[in-house]
């Protein structure tokens, strides 16, 4: 049996950014981990922290559970609640399906690459 591929992320902030938009890059599998809460409660904090622009790329995202689906609706809910804009970017096929179950796919807006999303949050 193939091992779990543990979560990893990196966040960081485009050039000229300044700390109004964190870009965050995810990899492996996005299940209900102490790996995957500490992502969740990283995107909290830049946000509580005066970040108004979130994008998340899961182009190396593997699998999701429903926990990790509990994680994004947390963080666009943190989000919302911050006048904070998210883009998911690279959704794989699986987790645009599990969001589209839970009816989430209309509150999280969604894009191809980084350049798009960060494109869709200039206006913020």
């Amino acid at each position: 049996m193939a091992a779990k591929k543990i979560l990893e992320f990196t966040c960081e902030t485009p050039e000229g950014a300044g700390s109004e938009m964190a870009v965050y890059a995810v990899s492996g599998n996005l299940y209900g981990s102490s790996q995957a809460y500490g992502f969740q409660d990283d995107v909290r904090q830049k946000i509580a922290g005066g970040t108004k622009k979130i994008v998340i790329d899961l182009a190396d995202a593997e699998k999701i559970d429903s926990c990790g689906i509990g994680i994004l609706a947390s963080v666009m809910w943190s989000a919302s609640q911050a006048g904070c804009g998210m883009v998911l970017v690279s959704v794989p096929e699986q987790v645009e399906r599990l969001l589209a179950m839970v009816m989430l796919t209309d509150r999280i807006d969604g894009a191809d690459s980084r350049a798009e999303a960060i494109a869709k949050l200039a206006p913020l």
